[in-house]
Order: structure tokens, then sequence, then C-alpha cells
């Protein structure tokens, strides 16, 4: 399996004559930089993607491309690529490839391999069948540009003539040259690639050949998912507000799944944060529904779970590299050992996480979750009867009043564990506010902010908690680490021994700032607001 950056401009052609006359124009005495020609190739490329686009939005083209040239009489070479979608900036195009000679495989063959592409290619689509979307048949011909004196190949460029068949039968005609670096880098051979362009009249493209598959094909992967509506409003019945609500939430986590399957972190973050907000209005809403959205809680806790094992190794990763950019060469070293393990940690955190994404419980969870949200019967009675202004207030107000009382029990003789439960009060107020965030303005910007610092003090201390179990598991485990590595985890955990100190003396003030004039503003909106909407006709119709 081999890994590299394309870097190549693609320019589109009227007719491939004028390319190819300047091409034979070119020096070929050895002592100039000159072209050399190479075997012209036929190209059979077949594309794949699951019917939830996994792989397009995880930001990549799946390609298996059988090649042979022209005057060979054997089937040739199979290869399958994985490419990164980076659109083409001035025609030149910078792109990431992971491929893989496979033989005569097919598809399904490759799939069925527990290493190489094929295990990358599952990690991306789980347990998701794979379709062709089309074909393109190209002609190649080729040149290498060679440096001078040498047969150091610099660049190649390729003059394709390619076919595009759907399944529907649509077809696209496509003529185009490609210019790829192979030993310089782009900026050495822009003047001689504007010679080519200007002589030949090219024009760089806007979109790749899979690109243009896709647009001869009818295909739009770029197109959401239709979950309904997500706006809300004071006089809505909260019964169709609350859908609203989960359905944004659930967009998200759907949104993020391609991404974390790909290794993205800051996609783990955003899955989880999604997941977490589900999960804390669900609570929030007991009493009011949806029953099937309650029934199927416990899919959401264990999906969290996962994500959080992994989030917790990234937090925990994160942290050491910026501790070890203040240290000398040797004390890095030294603590190298801890890194590999935390990385083997959070590589067997993954592959938890993508059994939990690929197993059937979860499946059907989302499943239901997607057949249910875009018109699902609406709550219960309660929540149909009321307003969401007025169910507003009075979730915003109940989870104010728990933590104020959870919070208001500190004193200097508070374990760390109260802290930690302080912590999550603040997270349930802060997750219930931002899901009505959009009817308050200012005030409850303002206001989730606040939160979000006293969450930062208490995170930081409950950061630091578990990086110390981290570390300590890590250290106890076979086989032994060098007393160097131990005696550097040892000043580490030091460090954060004083990160329970740091978290009592800076929670008063931010404490003040949740209870003081930034909630009284934010509750005088609240309360305005469902006074108002208490007040008006339709309001009063609903409540009937």
């Amino acid at each position: 399996m081999h890994l590299h950056t394309e870097q190549e401009w693609q320019f589109a052609a009227r007719e491939l004559g004028a390319a190819r006359s300047w091409l034979a124009a070119q020096p070929r005495e050895l002592s100039e930089r000159r072209c050399a020609r190479r075997p012209t190739l036929q190209l059979q490329d077949t594309y794949y993607d699951s019917s939830d686009w996994m792989i397009f939005r995880a930001g990549y083209a799946l390609r298996l491309r059988r090649r042979h040239e022209d005057d060979a009489a054997e089937d040739g070479e199979t290869e399958i690529t994985l490419k990164s979608l980076h659109a083409p900036i001035g025609g030149l195009a910078r792109r990431t490839e992971l491929s893989e000679m496979v033989g005569d495989a097919d598809m399904d063959a490759v799939l069925a391999r527990q290493h190489g592409i094929g295990e990358r290619i599952r990690e991306l689509v789980g347990a998701r069948t794979l379709a062709p979307l089309f074909h393109a048949h190209t002609r190649r011909e080729r040149q290498q540009l060679l440096e001078a004196n040498t047969e150091l190949a610099l660049a190649e460029v390729d003059l394709d003539e390619t076919s595009i068949e759907t399944p529907s039968g649509a077809a696209q005609q496509l003529s185009r040259v490609e210019v790829e670096c192979i030993n310089a880098e782009p900026e050495a051979l822009t003047p001689w690639v504007e010679q080519l362009r200007a002589a030949a009249q090219l024009q760089p493209v806007a979109t790749s050949k899979f690109r243009a598959g896709l647009n001869a094909a009818g295909l739009d992967p770029a197109r959401p998912v239709e979950l309904g509506s997500l706006a809300i409003s004071p006089a809505l019945p909260f019964a169709e507000a609350q859908l609203a609500m989960l359905r944004r939430y659930f967009a998200v986590l759907l949104a993020s799944e391609p991404l974390v399957r790909a290794g993205s972190a800051t996609a783990v973050h955003e899955m989880r944060v999604a997941a977490r907000h589900l999960e804390v209005l669900l609570r929030v809403f007991r009493g009011f529904g949806p029953a099937w959205a309650m029934a199927l809680r416990g899919g959401l806790r264990s999906l969290v779970k996962a994500l959080g094992a992994v989030r917790d190794c990234d937090v925990q990763l994160h942290h050491l590299d910026a501790s070890l950019a203040a240290l000398g060469e040797d004390e890095r070293m030294s603590v190298a050992p801890l890194r590999e393990r935390l990385e083997q940690r959070r590589r067997i955190s993954r592959v938890r996480l993508l059994r939990m994404l690929d197993s059937p419980r979860l499946r059907g969870w989302a499943r239901s979750w997607l057949e249910q949200l875009p018109g699902a019967t609406a709550g219960s009675k309660r929540a149909q009867r009321a307003t969401t202004a007025r169910v507003a207030r009075d979730l915003i107000r109940e989870q104010a009043r728990r933590l104020r009382k959870c919070a208001d029990r500190l004193d200097e003789k508070s374990s760390p564990d109260d802290y930690h439960r302080v912590r999550k009060r603040a997270k349930r107020l802060r997750y219930t506010l931002d899901a009505f965030a959009g009817l308050y303005g200012d005030a409850a910007r303002n206001y989730s902010l606040a939160l979000a610092r006293l969450q930062n003090v208490l995170g930081e201390y409950h950061d630091a908690t578990l990086r110390t179990q981290h570390f300590t598991a890590l250290v106890a485990r076979a086989p032994r680490l060098p007393s160097s590595t131990s005696f550097m985890i040892g000043r580490l955990v030091e460090r954060d021994v004083r990160a329970f100190e740091r978290c009592r003396r800076k929670f008063p003030k931010a404490y003040r700032r949740v209870t003081r004039r930034r909630w009284r503003e934010l509750f005088v909106a609240v309360r305005a607001l469902a006074q108002v909407e208490r007040a008006s006709p339709d309001a009063a119709q609903a409540g009937a």
C-alpha cells in the first residue's frame, strides 16, 4: 500500500493536437531539459461508494483502475485508489492518494482482505455495501519531462481522451492535459507549464474527472438528508420544537460519522458533543416525549461512551505534545514510550468505536431515528398543548436551580467528586440553554459564554484527574517503562496535582458570572418572551 501526495495541473483542451505539436517541438538533446515519450495506456476506471456516500463524505473518491499498454494483449494491472477531494486552485491540484496494486482482484475480493487498502476502505464504510457509480475509459498519451544531462523525471505530461459512461446510459467526453510533478516542486515547473498552457490554449479545470462523472450520472452526494424543519419559535407547540432540536443535533451526528471513520480528532469531538446534547435533551425532556426517542436512549449512551474513550486519548495526547514542546530533546525522547502507549490505547479505543458504529444495535438505532424524525408523532399530549417559550422558561429555570443547589453546597471541605457534580450540572444547563438560545439573542449568548468559562475551570481539574489515572495505568502495564520515562511521568503528574487547588481558587469568580448580572439579564428575556407568548391569541388557542 502506497501513500503519497499528488501534485498536478489539470487543464481542459478543445482538442489535443496543439498540445501534441508543442510537446513534439521540445528539445530532445541530453544537454537540455527535454521530453521523452512513454507507452500509451488504456485505463478502465470504475468509481464506487455506499448508498449514503460514506466515502465521499469522508473526503475521498474510491477508484478501481485496470490498465494496460496499447500494444499489450494481456489484461494488465489492477489498482485500487482512495484519493482526497481537494479542489484545484488555478488548475493545480494537491491530493493525497492511498493506492495498492491488487493483481486481478475485484472490489469484493479487496474488501475481504484483512490488511492493506481493503482494511482502510472497511474503516470508512463499515458493513455497508459498495456499488459502482460510473465508468470512465481513458486513452492516455504520456511523456516525461527530464532534467538536463540526466534521466531524472521531473514531471509526467498526460494527454487524456476520456469517455464517461453512466448506468443510465448518459455519456460525456473529456479532453484534458495533466502535468504531474514527480521529482520537482510545482514552483520549479510553473514557467514551463505556463508555456504549454499558452501554446495549446488550455484552460484550468474546476472539477476533477470524478466530479465530472457524478454530474454526468446526475448524482448529488452533497445533498443533505431531509430530516424535517429545524426552526423553533416562541408560540410553536413544544412537541414540534423538540423534534426540531433533536433533528439539529442528530444531523450533526450523521455529518460527523464519515470524518470520525477517517480518523479526524475534531470530528470525534463534534460527534461526541452532538450525542451528548441529544442525551441531555432526552433527559431534560422526560415527561414531554417523544416516546420513541426515550425508548432508544440506550444506544445513544453506548455511543457517547465509545466516543468518549477516543476523545480522552486525543485530549491526553494533545496535552502531552504541548508539554513536550517546552522540554529538551533528551526529555522528549524519554517520554516517547509513554506517547506510544497512549497512541496504542487510542488505536484500541478507535477499533472499539468502529465496531460500535458497525454493530447491528447502533445501525438499528440510527435507522429508527432516520425513519422517525421526518414525520414522527410529536411527543406527548402535554408537549402538544404547551408552547415552546413556556416550556423553555420552565426547563432553563429548573436546570439553573439544580446547578445552584449543587454549587452552593461547596465549601473548603468539598471533595473533587463534589466539584465534578457541579461540572455536570453546568453542562446540562448549558446544553438546555443552547437548544433554545435562538429565542433569546445576546442574553443567551452572554450567559452561555459564562457557563463555558465555568465548565473550563471545572474541566481543567477533571482533565488533570483523567491524565493522572491514564498515566498511572500506562506505567503499571507490562513491559516496564524505562526509569527516565517513569521520572518524566512523575514530573507531569506532579504538575496536575496542583490542578485541584487552581480549580478551588478560580471557581468562585467563574460561578459568580452565572448567578448574577448575566443570569438576571437572561431570565428577564426568558420570562418576558413567555409572557408575550401567553398573551397572544395563537398561544391561547394552542393552550386550549
